[in-house]
């Protein structure tokens, strides 16, 4: 700061010098320069008056020359012939008759002009007088360069003072600077001291801003100190796994949940190695590869609880002036996101599947119609309608893929909705489809009041009766039923349909999961029915659940919050 203001101040007073020099100067060259001029007019004049009285004014001009080396004396005929020139052969003088001075002369006594002299090759003041009757031009010119050389004289002297101007500057400057920043630099050694009005004032708000900053340190140290007992309580209490070791793969510390992954015989203490916590070998190249200074992270198959779950880690090492003094051991139980993960896998896959193969179908039959290779009508319109069942088949699984996706996305509202009613407006539109199957469907219960997306509630209705309808024998049954169990709003389908092989009762609510597919071919099923009725369960809070015995029948019931 010193030296910042110490420079201002003699950038400030040189440029202060150079400027007033330079003006003073300026001023000073043209007030010469005019009063020069004036006085050679003044000099020509009396100089012509003089030569007109004479009676000779040739001898009389001839007689003048006092004028030193730096005026010229020309005495011209009116029609431009140099009759005299003090300064050369007036015989090798071209005429001068068309010089401006001499024609403003001629034309208003008096003309003047500055220009190069081709003569004397020289910046020059030309001033001519004619007066009336006479028969001649007096001229009188002095060249600039003298007027710029009694300016370049003075100049030294001139810049001398400006240096030793300047000198004294930078010694006001080095004390001035000295005055203004010690306050500061005492005031620097005693900050919790010193008082607001004892220094600048324009320094009264940045006193105030560290006084109040000194407090808010102090304030957060005692902060610190108090919530050192509360972080040691969220580590222990976080869900992610927590282990920090030094150089040396010692333990600083670890919270519970490191331990619960990790699962020790026992806890190590502060100061143990690693290898008393754990000797995964995964686990232990990645504290060696952030010892070497290289982060590493992984996904890791554990246990915890006696149930498997998928855990990922990361070891990042921990840099102090720029060497590496520990490891952070970081432990996340991802298993819910590497099973979505592999379910969205499945999805795709399964939807690549399910839209390619009506799609090859109607391909198929379309390009035998685009070749001609069909030609008899009955076969033309057997194919056509082959085409149309098919793209009627991928146009429901198209809408059952979208009604999927947006009860999983969107946020429906809610409102009180009677589930005795839902069942009943259900088996109402299955009833067709249940007398050409030879199936009875009924409804019985209570009404049960809930809240929820009617809309939702009513395709979840649907779908599970569908299924019963469809998957049952003639002669069969379906029999919903609706109440209250386990204190929840409960909707029971009860079919005596073909039943659920015990292997397959675990998937049926995964989306394009089908028992039969050679049946599902026939009934004409999407394989995501009972996945939308799963994720619309889900998303009113609720559960669902199956029992079924192969050849007997099947009953699924959903109970909802009330």
């Amino acid at each position: 700061m010193r030296r910042r203001i110490y420079q201002s101040l003699c950038l400030i007073a040189l440029a202060s010098i150079l400027c007033s020099t330079v003006a003073s100067l300026t001023l000073y060259y043209g007030f010469y320069s005019q009063q020069n001029r004036d006085s050679l007019r003044s000099q020509c004049q009396i100089m012509a008056a003089g030569a007109a009285a004479s009676g000779d004014p040739l001898a009389f001009v001839r007689s003048q020359e006092i004028a030193g080396d730096n005026q010229r004396i020309t005495f011209l005929a009116l029609d431009g012939t140099v009759l005299y020139d003090s300064h050369a052969d007036a015989s090798t003088l071209p005429n001068h008759g068309q010089r401006p001075e001499v024609q403003e002369a001629l034309a208003q006594g008096f003309g003047e002009e500055e220009r190069q002299s081709v003569t004397l090759d020289e910046g020059t003041y030309y001033c001519a007088v004619h007066l009336e009757g006479e028969e001649w031009i007096l001229r009188l010119s002095c060249d600039t360069q003298g007027v710029l050389g009694v300016f370049l004289r003075i100049l030294p002297a001139d810049l001398i003072s400006c240096l030793v101007l300047f000198v004294v500057c930078l010694f006001l400057a080095q004390r001035v600077t000295r005055r203004i920043v010690s306050p500061m630099l005492a005031a620097a050694d005693h900050l919790d001291d010193i008082q607001d009005d004892s220094l600048y004032e324009e320094l009264t708000p940045f006193l105030q801003e560290i006084h109040q900053q000194n407090a808010t340190i102090r304030h957060q140290l005692e902060t610190i100190r108090q919530d050192k007992g509360t972080i040691t309580l969220i580590l222990e209490n976080m869900r992610e796994g927590l282990v920090l070791l030094d150089r040396e793969k010692r333990v600083l510390s670890i919270n519970q949940s490191a331990l619960g992954f990790l699962n020790p015989p026992v806890r190590p203490q502060d100061g143990q190695s690693m290898l008393e916590l754990t000797r995964l070998p995964a686990l232990i190249a990645a504290v060696d590869s952030a010892e070497a200074g290289e982060p590493a992270s992984g996904l890791l198959p554990m246990e915890r609880d006696d149930a498997p779950l998928t855990c990922r880690y990361f070891a990042n090492p921990v840099f102090q002036d720029g060497e590496i003094t520990g490891v952070i051991l970081l432990l996340m139980d991802v298993t819910e996101q590497v099973r979505a993960q592999q379910m969205r896998e499945e999805f795709s896959a399964n939807v690549s599947h399910e839209l390619k193969t009506p799609l090859t179908t109607i391909s198929g039959f379309a390009e035998l119609m685009e070749r001609g290779m069909v030609s008899d009508p009955k076969e033309v319109a057997s194919f056509a309608g082959s085409i149309h069942r098919e793209a009627g088949r991928l146009l429901l699984l198209i809408d059952d893929i979208i009604r999927l996706s947006r009860i999983q996305e969107e946020r429906l509202p809610q409102e009180p909705v009677n589930l005795l009613q839902v069942a009943q407006e259900a088996a109402q539109r299955l009833a067709d489809q249940a007398r050409r199957l030879e199936v009875t469907i009924a409804v019985q219960g209570e009404p049960v009041t809930i809240l929820g997306n009617e809309t939702m509630l009513q395709e979840m209705a649907d779908n599970l009766c569908q299924n019963a309808v469809k998957y049952n024998r003639p002669g069969g049954s379906v029999v919903v039923t609706v109440g209250i169990r386990n204190g929840c709003a409960c909707l029971e389908v009860s079919d005596t349909g073909i039943g659920i092989p015990a292997a397959s009762r675990d998937r049926v609510f995964e989306r394009f999961y089908r028992v039969d597919k050679s049946r599902s071919k026939q009934t004409g099923g999407t394989g995501l029915g009972l996945s939308i009725v799963k994720h619309i369960v889900e998303k009113h809070r609720g559960h669902i659940a199956l029992q079924s015995e192969e050849g007997k029948g099947t009953t699924i019931w959903v109970e909802l919050p009330l």
